[in-house]
């Protein structure tokens, strides 16, 4: 029975023995049948891959091709199936958010490069072209963000620099708008974009010279940019360079006949120089490409009070209140003309119903005072003067015109409050000192009176001599124009003589000693006009 028993126990164990070796042999063979198919598998789906990244980059270059050929909805349709094919095709979603954003769907232009931003959070030109984009849908806080991770990621990526300047631009942020964009034209030193919004940032701080540069080199770079033309001659109406302020708005016109606002700062530039027909012909010409634009209507009206045509102010003006009879500005301007032709009466008609309209209108308060002080409508005067003087506490025409009510009515302790108060605002204007100095006679103190007389007597003699000087210097210009060089010299010595700080004079001296030749007389007269005036640009 041992035996019995052992034997069926070494046979038992033999047997599992040869179960075990049959059913290892049985698991190998599965194992690498399973193995055999998994590799087959990945190689299926390796070569599908394979297959449909070859075809996702088929669509991709399709589009591209269609996009040379100007062919953009269907490069749009090429794009969609490349992505349709690979949803993670990074380079594909940027190509179609530009593409549909030309197209002006910049909503669906958001959505793709939200996703390329998702594939590839690390890539700086996604955020920069979501940044772009959501500048454009005027998101401006959100389009900030995105360009800041851009600049982040990628410091040296220009476009994003010009991107966010040009959003800090639109969000009133000069200042950060100025520091973005000195970076992009550093970066992109040939991005004309980049120098126009740039020169628009200075422009609106007050850096008119920098601003001149800037949109110099804009034009330089795009010829063809009428805007940068237009911002030019802004920032040379500033410093009165207005020759060349007239001739870069003519440019901007020239290169955009419809942009409105160009003839109407040519208008502006031109009443300036005192040429009132061309500037009449400008503001007629901005009317014609919109007939209900106010602004061109009023100026219209204005620069024909310029010229002394009230009759035609008056007409234009009263056109203007039937077109939009809640016009303040209208009704003032057109006080003011009728006063010019002695309708004093209908002048102070419009004048009220001016600072009805618009009750801090403090210039319209001040005419209305001068016009009743003109009527001998002493008290009425008093009481408007005061109010304009109350809307403007630093007006000194207003101040002056009390005085003078005051003087009349007997009043010299008061006059010579009100006088001694716009001397504050206008310490160099004769004519108050005069009327100081009258006031004060009156009042008995005749020292204090003949030391205002003094101070009067001193500025004319000043004002004359710069009048002068300004005569002067215009024939001196007149003369170096004929290239009469020498009398040109002459005469800007002359001028430089009647008004020692007149810097445009000295200006003017250097250049014309410099096409003399006398190169060390030039640069000290030209250093002289910097003294005087920083912002004289350098002799070229």
């Amino acid at each position: 029975m041992l035996f019995t028993k052992r034997a069926y126990v070494l046979i038992s164990l033999c047997n599992l023995c040869v179960l075990c070796v049959s059913v290892v042999d049985e698991i190998a063979a599965k194992t690498h049948h399973r193995h055999t198919e998994n590799i087959e598998v990945a190689q299926r789906r390796q070569s599908h891959q394979r297959t449909s990244t070859r075809q996702a980059q088929e669509h991709y270059q399709n589009a591209l091709q269609l996009l040379k050929k100007g062919e953009m909805q269907a490069a749009v349709t090429s794009l969609k199936k490349a992505l349709e094919i690979d949803p993670r095709f990074y380079v594909a979603h940027l190509a179609l958010g530009s593409v549909l954003q030309q197209l002006g769907d910049v909503d669906a232009a958001i959505v793709q490069y939200r996703q390329a931003a998702e594939i590839k959070p690390a890539a700086a030109e996604a955020h920069s072209y979501l940044g772009y984009a959501l500048g454009i849908k005027g998101l401006l806080a959100d389009a900030t963000l995105e360009l800041q991770k851009a600049i982040s990621l990628n410091p040296e990526l220009g476009e994003a620099h010009y991107y966010l300047g040009a959003a800090r631009w639109f969000s009133k942020d000069v200042d950060g708008a100025i520091a973005a964009l000195k970076v992009a034209v550093r970066l992109m030193p040939r991005h004309a974009n980049a120098h126009y919004y740039l020169g628009l940032s200075l422009q609106k701080k007050g850096d008119s010279q920098a601003s001149i540069a800037e949109l110099k080199t804009a034009i330089d770079l795009a010829p063809e940019m009428a805007e940068a033309h237009h911002a030019l001659g802004l920032s040379l109406q500033q410093e009165d360079e207005l020759d060349e302020a007239v001739e870069a708005f003519r440019s901007a016109i020239k290169l955009k006949p419809n942009m409105l606002r160009a003839y109407n700062d040519l208008g502006l530039a031109l009443m300036q120089k005192r040429d009132p027909d061309d500037a009449i012909a400008a503001f007629n010409e901005a009317i014609k490409l919109d007939s209900s634009n106010m602004v061109a209507q009023l100026n219209l009206g204005m620069v024909l009070i310029q010229k002394g045509d009230y009759t035609a102010a008056v007409d234009q003006y009263r056109r203007i209140i039937v077109q939009a009879p809640e016009n303040a500005e209208a009704h003032y301007n057109l006080g003011l003309a009728l006063k010019q032709k002695d309708e004093l009466a209908d002048a102070e008609v419009e004048l009220r119903k001016a600072i009805e309209l618009q009750p801090r209108l403090h210039e319209a308060h001040y005419i209305l005072g001068i016009l009743l002080l003109q009527q001998s409508k002493l008290e009425d005067a008093t009481v408007v003067l005061k109010r304009a003087i109350e809307v403007k506490p630093d007006y000194a025409e207003a101040q002056f015109a009390l005085g003078t009510v005051m003087q009349q009515q007997g009043n010299f302790a008061g006059a010579v409050a009100a006088l001694r108060q716009a001397l504050i605002q206008a310490p160099n204007a004769p004519e108050i000192h005069n009327a100081l100095g009258n006031a004060l006679r009156q009042t008995g103190d005749i020292e204090s009176a003949r030391t205002e007389f003094q101070e009067a007597a001193r500025l004319n003699k000043i004002k004359s001599n710069q009048q002068a000087a300004m005569f002067a210097t215009n024939t001196g210009l007149a003369k170096l124009k004929e290239g009469k060089l020498d009398e040109a010299i002459e005469t800007f010595q002359r001028a430089v003589q009647l008004d020692p700080a007149n810097a445009q004079a000295y200006y003017n001296l250097a250049k014309a000693f410099q096409k003399k030749g006398q190169k060390d007389a030039a640069r000290s007269a030209e250093q002289k006009a910097r003294e005087l005036d920083p912002r004289i640009k350098p002799l070229p």
